[in-house]
């Protein structure tokens, strides 16, 4: 169920969420938040992002589509919040950029989920503020994608706030990891992944345990993430531990 958008300011959650996960080249230009990093084919680090309303983000998507053709790549617009951009949605459908990759962002309460992610066996997390070399080998092995090895690690070290990156080891290698970034009363949670053949082992809900009570110790109350919505073995995991729909994106993408 899609939580009452009252209660929880969306178009902040992205602007954190952009910071969290940091572009190599990030500007904002007639209402568009411009996204351009080499080396990471995510579309969040190469995306334009709406951070105006209104009709001033269409007369601002020549500008967006000029952006993205000088740096030889596809136009990509994150319709996010999609329940706030309503009308861009249907303008950017009706000039031909087709619908991708629908994500759900979901909120919690921080000390929910450090409650109810605590797990029956405990298991040996670590944390640690910057990302050490065992946890990028385990990033690139657990996060398919084809993000180069020395761009991650640039992309990494580039988050600007506190970060906790968490893993469990298992034979002298991570098999589980997470990664959770604080801001002002909120904190964001990235790049869960567990290897297959260590799932359903309690692994994810211990990283989720320790990463929300390094959130708690940092103010954070509320804690979010991004899930795909066709991701049904996570999200059965997130509601588990107390996180609801607090709204949805996807993607644009021009022919």
């Amino acid at each position: 169920m899609v939580r009452d958008s009252t209660t929880i300011d969306t178009r902040l959650i992205e602007r954190h969420a952009a910071r969290a996960w940091p572009a190599e080249e990030a500007r904002e230009e007639d209402g568009w938040l411009l996204r351009h990093t080499p080396g990471v084919p995510r579309r969040r680090s190469n995306s334009a992002l709406p951070v105006g309303l209104g009709n001033s983000l269409l007369d601002g998507l020549e500008r967006v589509e000029q952006y993205y053709a000088g740096h030889g790549l596809p136009v990509a617009v994150q319709v996010a919040p999609a329940e706030e951009h309503t009308a861009l949605d249907a303008a950017l459908d009706a000039r031909g950029y087709r619908r991708d990759s629908a994500t759900l962002v979901c909120t919690a309460p921080t000390a929910a989920v450090a409650d109810a992610a605590r797990p029956a066996t405990p298991l040996d997390v670590t944390l640690a503020e910057h990302p050490t070399r065992a946890w990028l080998d385990a990033y690139a092995e657990l996060e398919p994608g084809g993000t180069e090895r020395e761009a991650a690690e640039q992309l990494f070290h580039r988050i600007g706030g506190p970060a906790a990156h968490l893993g469990v080891e298992r034979d002298g290698r991570l098999v589980g990891i997470g990664l959770v970034v604080a801001a002002p009363g909120c904190a964001g949670v990235f790049c869960m992944a567990t290897d297959p053949a260590h799932r359903r082992r309690g692994i994810a809900g211990a990283i989720l345990h320790v990463g929300a009570r390094w959130a708690q110790a940092r103010g954070a109350g509320t804690l979010y993430l991004q899930v795909t919505a066709g991701n049904t073995t996570a999200r059965r995991l997130y509601e588990r531990v107390g996180f609801e729909v607090s709204h949805s994106y996807h993607y644009r993408l021009k022919p």
